[in-house]
């Protein structure tokens, strides 16, 4: 089954070669907290990769749920995930996961920040 998100807003960025990558990040998410409802899920979608987790790439702020008038609306692509629940912050999860050796597709990448809140890491996998 398809989801459908509708993007808040996104940035480009990379994890190593730029200096205000945190700043970023925090900006990003500080502009999508208007739109935060109880009982609704945020992601955080990681897509459009230069090349692999080193390289560029877009991270957008979406919900389930039409924040507002105009957001644009993407799916989320049927592909094989592995996930990966983040038991300490969602960064250490990042980086326990870029020292796996996982057959990443570099298509699309997601966090799920559910109403109760967890959240998941959804790593997308070739076939």
């Amino acid at each position: 089954m398809e989801k459908q998100l509708f993007i808040i807003n996104e940035v480009r960025t990379n994890n190593f070669n730029d200096s205000q990558v945190a700043d970023k990040i925090g900006t990003l998410w500080s502009e999508a907290k208007q739109y935060q409802q109880e009982s609704r899920t945020f992601y955080g979608i990681y897509l459009d990769y230069e090349s692999d987790f080193f390289g560029d790439y877009t991270l957008c702020v979406a919900t389930d749920y039409q924040a507002f008038m105009g957001a644009k609306v993407m799916i989320i692509p049927q592909q094989k995930y592995h996930v990966f629940p983040v038991k300490n912050d969602v960064f250490t999860t990042w980086q326990e996961i870029w020292k796996l050796s996982l057959n990443r597709s570099y298509l699309f990448d997601y966090e799920e920040y559910l109403p109760d809140g967890s959240i998941l890491i959804h790593i997308g996998l070739n076939t």
